[in-house]
């Protein structure tokens, strides 16, 4: 018996010391981060601008990969079937993928099982904005054009369960109001048809439209955050405008499950360093995001069990059916 144990030690202590090389030697090769909508969006946006200042702080390359598709399935997937060893990242939101097991029956993958939350990077206000034939110039004049035009106007979201559909959700029941929900690949291509008149509204996070906003071409009517956002200092949030109602997105990083804690727990601190540098805050405030990050990984998890929770108790409200 002692024979067979002192034959079985050596490569238990193998195995645990190639894992302990595998871990430092990380990283070797570029790493991905994979978005699961088209370019343009402020997923997009989120990845690139991380991703430029944490591949010096790896000592690697990092590049953004977008998979749009499946209502984010495709792109998640992927992700979750990837190896385990820190080179592939998925940018999620915590409310569209608290959303997820609420609104499937069944996934090809398990969210809390089948990935490991690595950090959050920015928390961002959503603005509603129109086209500018929308009659409305605020949002208390919105509602009351919606409950007037009952079914007609139509709404871009990035997909069932995406953020932007949650936040429709949440304001059709604060409201009353009737309003279509056109699901897209991605909030861009959405923008193209609200600017084209295709669709009337969209909810988004105030990056997305922004540019479009400041030139004129949309309206921007309210946002959603506790105070102004800093892009939009002159537009009102709905809770001054007399609607109770406040959404935001968090947008971060997972891997999927099994990657070494070892290299969580670097890449948790790096996304930390590189949402601190002041240049990148600048560039996301200029986009109505502030960095936000979380102490630990831990931390991070147990925000996304609460928005699990939550985004349930939306998604049973608004009586969406998994499909």
């Amino acid at each position: 018996m002692l024979r067979t144990v002192l034959r079985f030690v050596p490569g238990v202590l193998a195995l645990l010391l190639s894992g302990g090389a595998l871990a430092q030697a990380w990283p070797s090769k570029p790493v991905k981060i994979i978005v699961p909508y088209t370019a343009g969006g402020s997923s997009d946006f989120t990845a690139r601008t991380l991703g430029e200042k944490l591949g010096p702080l790896l000592g690697t390359q990092v590049v953004t990969e977008n998979k749009p598709g499946g209502n984010t399935l495709i792109a998640t997937e992927f992700v979750a079937k990837s190896a385990p060893d820190g080179y592939t990242l998925l940018l999620a939101g915590l409310t569209t993928y608290g959303a997820q097991p609420h609104l499937h029956k069944k996934l090809p993958y398990d969210l809390q099982k089948d990935f490991v939350l690595v950090n959050n990077a920015i928390i961002s206000p959503l603005v509603l904005s129109v086209h500018p034939s929308v009659p409305a110039k605020n949002l208390q004049e919105f509602i009351a054009y919606a409950k007037a035009n009952p079914g007609k106007i139509n709404f871009g979201s990035a997909g069932v369960g995406n953020t932007l559909h949650l936040a429709l959700e949440k304001f059709k029941m604060s409201t009353g109001v009737q309003i279509v929900d056109v699901p897209y690949k991605g909030a861009s291509q959405a923008v193209v048809d609200l600017l084209a008149g295709n669709i009337q509204m969209m909810i988004d996070l105030v990056q997305t439209p922004l540019q479009h906003i400041n030139a004129g071409k949309l309206r921007a009517l309210g946002t959603t955050g506790s105070q102004r956002a800093g892009a939009l200092p002159n537009v009102p949030t709905f809770k001054e405008q007399g609607l109770d109602y406040e959404f935001g997105a968090m947008i971060g990083l997972m891997a999927p499950a099994g990657v070494p804690r070892e290299i969580i727990v670097r890449l948790h601190a790096e996304i930390g360093k590189v949402m601190a540098m002041p240049e990148v805050r600048e560039a996301f405030a200029k986009q109505a995001m502030d960095p936000f990050t979380f102490p630990t990984p831990e931390a991070y998890a147990a925000q996304f069990r609460r928005d699990i929770e939550e985004m349930g108790k939306l998604v049973r409200a608004a009586g969406i059916q998994p499909q």
